[in-house]
């Protein structure tokens, strides 16, 4: 009944490094206890601190000593898991060996978690307090949005005992959670807790400190994650995410996620991820012309060539105009690359939900920037009037020329589906000089796909259009991810692209990117989200914060 009444105030920081809550508790007979929690993740490390100190309430104080009671909860699982306490994860966790406490002189500090053997483990300790070795475990815990997205709809706990601390007003105690691979420790480094967070946050600032966020070390190279909660590191997503970063400043980190790249490039093609000497998954086309893309920026930004980047982009277009191993080749009549099935971005796969094989639009566009880059004129030429000839439909442009099977582009059947992706055939500059007239097409056309704060990939007159993400992954999800989900990385090209070609002034523009402000302000706080619902109200789904998303709306912001 106590806890029911308490109430809480949260602060937090942009940057995603700490948050503080104060609770005033009511304690009976009209009496208050107040604490501030303080919450810390470690720079560079897996750890995470929980600084609680006992404050003046500034009512009517509890008198003496006030005590709480911590229990941990605790899994340990992949994000696409979860944890059910039968068989040989009960076995597992409640085995003598498991639970180690920590500490001495019969108090106990904490404890070091190692439930399946191995140098891996959880270290957790606690300073002020006691830790009281007690194990139980709690059943069928529910995983709402799991639920929601036809997973598994709950999971259990387990908690390896309680937590013990007596506080007197000013007295405080610390805990801190490690996980520790390897048996590898270093000093952990804690941001510091400024005296007062400010009410509002710049945009600008606010993006640049959530960049700073997906640029993480693995191994001996640094990478950038796709996205929190879920996603790891990809080549396409990297390299579109290190446009923004470029734009802000960071080359640096961009240059040394570019050398990394670039020593994997083989025939062509480059891995969607990196782990240590290995690299893996290479069946992506835009991936390779995203990574020639950033090079471009990064070189323009710091007005510098980088030899094996170079080298790399020169072996990409050879590569591509020969064909790769992976099927990627260049049709030699019109100059344009057909691109094998689900090798672009709309790469989901039930049963074929947008396989887009042929020559989809914003391949082209990328194909043709990447020429220009590498000094390939007569060929980006070629390409270019191709794209006007064989793609424009009085709409725009067509999203795709499909041929499941290689043909010349001239006689692949048409898909005028109208989606965001023919903006970055002004976004690239891919048109011929005399492409205004079609540039400004484009985006009259793709205005109809526009919500506050993001574009929808399908427009919503299409028969294919599912307006909500929810349910099932594969017959609900995969089916509106790229048919009608809202997405916010594309979302900026649209101003881009609409002040490239006169259709909005640059103040209109950043009118408009400022709608994705709502964004920002909710959910993951200065952070921007994956996707939405097509349908209004568009409710914000996918992952809370995504690389991409920050990235792209940074780096327009800034050349607006």
């Amino acid at each position: 009944e106590a806890a029911d009444r308490t109430q809480a105030v949260l602060s937090a920081d942009p940057g995603g490094e700490f948050a503080t809550w104060r609770f005033d508790v009511p304690c009976g007979m009209g009496r208050t206890a107040a604490f501030l929690f303080e919450l810390l993740l470690a720079r560079g490390a897996n750890a995470a601190r929980l600084a609680i100190r006992r404050v003046p309430s500034g009512r009517a104080e509890c008198e003496g000593s006030v005590r709480l009671v911590l229990r941990p909860d605790l899994e340990w699982r992949s994000f696409h898991a979860s944890t059910k306490a039968q068989g040989p994860v009960e076995s597992a966790f409640n085995a003598p060996g498991a639970v180690r406490a920590l500490g001495t002189a019969g108090i106990s500090s904490g404890f070091a978690f190692r439930p399946y053997g191995g140098g891996d483990s959880l270290s957790f300790k606690i300073d002020g307090g006691e830790f009281h070795r007690e194990g139980e475990w709690s059943y069928c815990v529910p995983h709402q949005e799991d639920a929601e997205r036809g997973q598994e709809p709950c999971g259990d706990l387990y908690s390896p005992g309680w937590i013990s601390c007596d506080f007197d007003i000013d007295s405080s105690a610390t805990l801190t959670a490690e996980y520790v691979q390897g048996g590898d420790r270093a000093a952990l480094r804690w941001p510091k807790m400024p005296a007062k967070l400010p009410a509002t946050v710049p945009v600008r600032d606010a993006l640049e400190k959530a960049l700073d966020l997906f640029i993480v070390r693995r191994d001996d190279v640094k990478t950038c994650l796709a996205g929190y909660p879920w996603f790891l590191d990809w080549g396409r997503d990297t390299f579109i995410f290190l446009r923004g970063a470029i734009a802000a400043g960071k080359t640096s980190e961009a240059l040394a996620i570019v050398r990394a790249f670039a020593r994997f490039e083989e025939n062509g093609t480059l891995p969607n991820i990196i782990h240590g000497e290995t690299a893996g998954n290479r069946d992506t086309t835009d991936a390779q012309l995203w990574f020639a893309v950033a090079v471009r920026d990064l070189e323009a930004k710091t007005k510098r060539k980088i030899p094996e980047a170079r080298k790399a982009v020169a072996s990409i277009v050879e590569n591509y105009v020969k064909g790769t191993p992976n099927g990627i080749r260049v049709d030699s009549e019109s100059g344009l690359v057909w691109s094998p099935s689900h090798f672009t971005w709309m790469d989901t796969n039930y049963p074929a939900c947008t396989p887009r094989a042929g020559y989809p639009v914003e391949i082209q566009a990328l194909w043709i920037a990447t020429l220009r880059f590498a000094g390939k004129s007569a060929l980006a030429k070629r390409a270019a009037e191709s794209l006007v000839s064989l793609f424009a439909n009085g709409n725009g442009l067509a999203d795709c020329l499909d041929a499941p099977e290689f043909a010349p582009a001239r006689l692949a059947r048409r898909d005028d589906s109208l989606r965001p992706n023919q903006l970055f055939a002004v976004t690239m500059d891919a048109l011929p000089d005399d492409g205004g007239k079609l540039a400004s097409e484009i985006v009259r056309a793709c205005s109809r796909l526009v919500v506050p704060g993001g574009i929808r990939s399908l427009d919503a007159a299409d028969g294919k259009y599912r307006g909500v993400y929810a349910g099932d992954e594969d017959s609900c999800r995969k089916p509106a991810y790229h048919n009608g989900t809202v997405w916010a990385w594309p979302f900026p090209s649209y101003a881009e692209a609409a002040v490239k070609c006169g259709a909005l002034s640059r103040t209109a523009a950043q009118s408009l990117l400022a709608s994705a402000v709502e964004n920002l302000n909710a959910g993951c706080a200065c952070q921007v989200s994956e996707i939405a619902d097509g349908d209004a109200p568009h409710a914000q789904k996918g992952c809370r914060a995504q690389a991409w998303s920050a990235s792209e709306l940074l780096r327009v912001w800034l050349a607006l």
